[in-house]
């Protein structure tokens, strides 16, 4: 796409504006307009809709704002057959069903696949306060009409930066896209950024990434400071770990495994070359022996 959807968008409102001041609202769609009302029952759900969760509590203030001024910005639909596909506007056509309002006014455009889903995602960014998350999930599901990045972020109006602080999500574990999924608005794109480089450097801190996100819901632990939290663990497991006290098992000048003192147990490694199985069935009649002469 060579321009932005935000580009064609304002040009489109530009050359509408007398019209939409001036017109008399017919429920029929004439084709030589490209404002007018349309019955919401004529509206279907949007392919490309980004966002996860709409609150009652949101639809019902903006329903309340509605009915006092009146709807400020028309929903966006593209023709579908006899029907109409919602581009743009979740909030403001729930918020109408809410009032029981039998039409809605939109701006009608006649747009492929690849242009309804940019126009979608673009505009619930600057309207509809998308999590980072979301926009993320929008932005994946728009690599298939844009494969190339730069065509991506120039189809939203993002930069190549912010874009790629959005893909930091895809390369976070499964368990937390599952958690985010839940809860969207958990971390932003600058703090999934952070974890992600974090956790492809090292990846033994992502088993404590879930309890941080926990203290993150919990309000305990900013999400700033999500990586620290992550590191200090590591840190403090390791300094704990050489406080232990080691005893090096050694045989014929090599050191063949090892025996840790914790404050619970005795941990012993030996390697399964030095340790065949008929010497390891020794081990364990020594130490059943042992531990029952304990009694």
């Amino acid at each position: 796409m060579s321009k932005s959807i935000k580009e064609m968008l304002a040009r489109q409102a530009a050359a509408n504006i007398k019209q939409h001041r001036d017109a008399d609202y017919a429920v029929d769609f004439d084709a030589g307009r490209q404002h007018t009302k349309i019955p919401l029952q004529r509206i279907q759900p949007g392919r490309y809709q980004p966002r996860m969760k709409f609150t009652e509590a949101s639809i019902r203030e903006l329903a309340e704002s509605i009915a006092a001024i009146g709807l400020t910005q028309p929903i966006i639909v593209r023709p579908l057959g006899e029907a109409y596909e919602l581009i743009a506007g979740e909030r403001r056509l729930r918020a109408h069903r809410l009032l029981n309002k039998p039409t809605i006014e939109a701006i009608i455009v006649d747009v492929d696949d690849a242009t309804a889903a940019a126009m979608s995602l673009s505009e619930n960014i600057d309207r509809e306060a998308l999590t980072d998350f979301e926009v993320a999930e929008g932005l994946r599901r728009l690599e298939v009409e844009f494969p190339k990045r730069a065509h991506l972020a120039k189809a939203i109006n993002i930069s190549r930066s912010e874009l790629y602080r959005y893909l930091a999500f895809r390369d976070l574990p499964e368990p937390v896209i599952d958690r985010l999924r839940v809860n969207p608005g958990l971390i932003g794109r600058s703090a999934a950024s952070e974890i992600s480089q974090a956790i492809k450097a090292v990846p033994k801190l992502a088993p404590r990434l879930l309890e941080a996100l926990d203290l993150v819901e919990a309000g305990k632990l900013e999400q700033g400071k999500v990586v620290a939290f992550l590191q200090q663990s590591i840190a403090e497991r390791r300094s704990r770990t050489e406080a232990e006290p080691t005893t090096y098992l050694i045989h014929e000048g090599a050191r063949v495994g090892s025996i840790v003192a914790t404050p619970k147990e005795f941990v012993i490694k030996v390697s399964q070359v030095a340790l065949p199985e008929s010497k390891a069935k020794r081990l364990h009649a020594f130490l059943t022996e042992l531990l029952a002469a304990d009694e």
